[in-house]
Formats: C-alpha cells, structure tokens, sequence
C-alpha cells in the first residue's frame, strides 16, 4: 500500500447535535472513536459521548450531509456525565459492543450496538472513571482508569460474568486520580498520567490468568517506569507512536515527544521483580537501565484548558499524523513522515533544498509493524533527532512531499525544545467551540473532531 499522498484531511461538514435534537440540554462531547474490527475503507462508524448520550454514526460522502445517526443511547441518570468510550465486539455473535463510563458513574455500561440493549455493567471502581481503552489483543479485554488511582482490567467474556475483574494496577503507581491510558501494539504495556502529573509504564502480564473468574485477583503495585519530570501539570493525555511516547499536560501548549531509556518492545516484557519501588525518591524511576529523553516539542496554542486531548493516525505503510483541537475552533495538523523526509534528508546531506532521493525501507517488528529509526543519544540524554515514521514496503523508496516547503525552519528536529509548529491549521467556521477529542478511522480516509457545545466536526481526504 502506498502512502497517502494527500496528506491532510479537509472539513467537509459540522453538526451542533443540541441544535436538531430537542431532547437533550447542550452537551459537552469529550470522547469519540471510530470502530476498530472493521477493515480499512468498509463502513466507517464512530461513536461520541457526553452528558447523557452515546450517539452512533456514520460519515456520508455525499454533499448533502457529513453523517447519519445510527443509534443513540441515553442513560437513565440524569446527572452523569459520560467522558469515555471504548470499542469492543461479541465474541460469539460479532455484535459491535460500546463500552461507556464518566463523572458520577463509577461503573461501565458495555452497550450491543445491533440490539440497543444494555449487555452488562461492570461495578468496581470507588470514583469517577475518565478513560477507557480495550487492549489489542483481544476485544474482550478492556482496561479503565479512575480518580481512585487505580487501573481495572475487565473481561467481557460471559464466561466470567460473576468476577469480570481480573487484574487491578493500584497501590505505588499513582497518588492521585488517573484521568488518561494507552495500551502499546504489543498489549503488554500500558501508559497511563494523572492529577499527580506523573506518567507510569505498566508492564502487564499475559491476560485472562488462572485467577479470572475467581475472587482472587491478580495485583501489580508498582510500574517499570514512573516519572513527574515530563509535565508540571495534571496529565490528560498519552499516546504511544511506536516505542516512543507523546504527552501532553493541562495548562500547557505542548504535545511532548519523549522516549524512556533502554525501552525497547522487541525485548521480552521484563518481569515484576524488576519493577523499582517507590521507596527510591526521584522523579523518574525506571527497570529499564536509564532516565528518558526528551525528543520533540510540538506548539498547539489555546489548549491549556483541561481535557482537550491529541490523537495519532499510526497505520503501517501510511503517513502518520498527529493533530488536535484547540479552545477556539482551531484544528491543528503534523505530518510525522515530513519529520522523516527532512531527519532523513539532514542524514544524507541533501543541501536543504527540499527535494529527498529514495531511501531503503526500514526493517520491520514482528506483525509487519515498521521498526523507527533513531540515532544515538547524546551524553547529557537531552535530546535525539531520528527517523519517526515508516516508509513505503511496496516501493522500497521514500515518496517525496514535493509540498514542503525550502525553509528548514518548520520542519528542523534539531532542538527539543524548540517547538515545531503545525504543518496545517484548519478552522472550524460559524461555532466557537472548544475542542475535546479528535478521532481517525481505520484507513485514515476520516477524522471527527468533537468537543463543546455539542460539536462534531467531520473531516476526510
């Protein structure tokens, strides 16, 4: 598959949910996604949350209409404040599965998207739940965080309905409410950042274990890796792009680009005993021989409120992107492949001029995964420039962006604490809205942006 040469996605359409439906107050949308288990191109859908509702929808491409709604659900509560969703799948029948939780509701409800019935509630955690994430390995495996500083795993087997948990990160991770996660392609780790604006890497064992099911569950009190030197403020947001790690903290104009130090996913998952306890007092703890390194900055201004978060298009063989939402109905776009050309181009002493002759496609992890270059880090562990996306297996050739500009200055990965500005801005016109979460679809050819004001915003390419 070649990559996409149009890089950036246009609006095609915007919605104001609250304007056209009279049954429900103006809403606060904080969470979309699109369905996972679908293949690229077949039937998009994507899912929204917010004070009561959960709304199913589909992209239209026709010029009359950015989407259709499938299916709405509403909760019976009506003081909850849903901030979170999460896809999954029935095993047995395939029924798409959503999986939704928020403020005053310490409990899951697992939705059947087919049927519009309620398939089950998961009840556990002591507090508000803010994120949910199902792992990729399996759709019945579904993680959530909560501001009683705990992470839950939960089966969505039916063969494990009388003790759905099954493995419980709490104890000497975090010290106060955790409000983001993100699994690695692996499964095996799990980013997650709070209130104490520290991010923790969870290695988690393999899962369902022999105590599924049972009342006894399966404990982890302290992760490989905890740091509160990245951020100075509660962490909303975590990502992973492969081994490296984006984050980002409330009251900051910055999506961070860091990576941990001797990390690496193609070793095996190291075991618990290595886990450095909380008894070392440092700001960075780490099983993995080292600190971290700070890598990118990247400037999204107007962002500083709490919960808006980024999200990263990341699909083997196609252009990567990074974009989020701003406060004032701005959307803004990096395309990670022009760090490569240009990282890539600097290593080659191509003169700056802009224009990159082929280079060899990088090796590749097990599953066809692209392995991410980078160079050697410094003495003082400060910063790295490297080749930050994979390139095109059919061709064996990098595709040239012809549209970049001569100037290095938008593009250079010299200085880590030089903020690179975004590639593109989009506009949203007519609302001013504040963004909350952005979505892509599976093949990249959608991207929805929802947030205040009960927005959702539809774009594609």
């Amino acid at each position: 598959m070649a990559l996409f040469l149009e890089s950036f996605p246009s609006l095609k359409s915007t919605a104001r949910i609250n304007s056209f439906e009279k049954r429900i107050e103006a809403t606060q949308f904080f969470d979309c996604k699109f369905y996972p288990y679908t293949a690229a191109g077949v039937d998009p859908v994507f899912a929204v949350v917010g004070k009561r509702e959960t709304i199913i929808c589909r992209p239209l491409k026709s010029k009359d209409a950015g989407f259709e709604v499938l299916r709405w659900f509403q909760d019976d509560d009506p003081n909850v404040d849903l901030n979170s969703l999460a896809w999954s799948r029935d095993l047995t029948t395939g029924d798409p599965l959503i999986c939704v939780a928020g403020k005053d509701k310490p409990s899951i409800d697992v939705l059947n998207v087919k049927t519009g019935q309620l398939v089950k509630t998961l009840i556990g955690h002591g507090k508000d739940i803010e994120d949910l994430a199902v792992s990729p390995l399996s759709p019945s495996i579904l993680a959530s965080v909560s501001m009683d500083h705990s992470v839950r795993f939960w089966s969505l087997d039916s063969a494990h309905e009388k003790q759905p948990c099954m493995l419980i990160c709490a104890g000497e991770g975090h010290k106060e409410g955790i409000l983001t996660m993100a699994f690695h392609h692996t499964g095996r780790y799990l980013l997650t950042g709070g209130h104490d604006s520290v991010v923790n890497l969870w290695v988690i064992p393999e899962l369902p274990d022999e105590n599924v099911g049972t009342d006894k569950l399966t404990r982890i009190h302290y992760p490989h890796f905890s740091t509160s030197a990245i951020h100075t403020n509660y962490v909303d947001c975590v990502a992973w792009y492969d081994d490296l790690i984006l984050s980002k903290c409330a009251d900051s104009h910055m999506i961070v680009l860091w990576r941990i130090e001797g990390f690496s996913s193609d070793n095996p998952p190291p075991p618990a005993s290595t886990a450095p306890t909380a008894h070392t007092f440092t700001p960075t703890r780490s099983a993995f021989g080292g600190g971290y390194q700070r890598l990118l900055e990247f400037d999204c201004k107007e962002t500083t409120s709490f919960y808006i978060r980024f999200s990263l298009f990341h699909r083997p063989w196609q252009r990567p992107m990074l974009v989020i939402g701003n406060e004032n109905s701005k959307v803004y776009f990096w395309d990670l492949q022009r760090l490569e050309d240009w990282t890539e181009a600097d290593d080659i002493g191509d003169g700056g001029d802009g224009f990159k002759v082929p280079l060899a496609v990088k090796k590749k992890h097990a599953g066809g995964r692209p392995r991410l270059k980078q160079r050697e880090p410094s003495v003082t562990s400060t910063t790295t420039s490297g080749s930050l996306a994979p390139r095109s297996e059919d061709s064996g050739e990098a595709v040239a962006d012809m549209t970049a500009p001569k100037s290095r200055k938008r593009y250079g990965v010299e200085d880590p604490f030089k903020p690179l500005q975004p590639h593109q801005t989009v506009v949203v016109p007519k609302v001013l809205f504040a963004s909350r979460q952005t979505a892509w679809s599976v093949g990249g050819e959608w991207m929805v942006v929802v947030g205040d004001q009960g927005m959702i915003a539809v774009f594609h390419r």
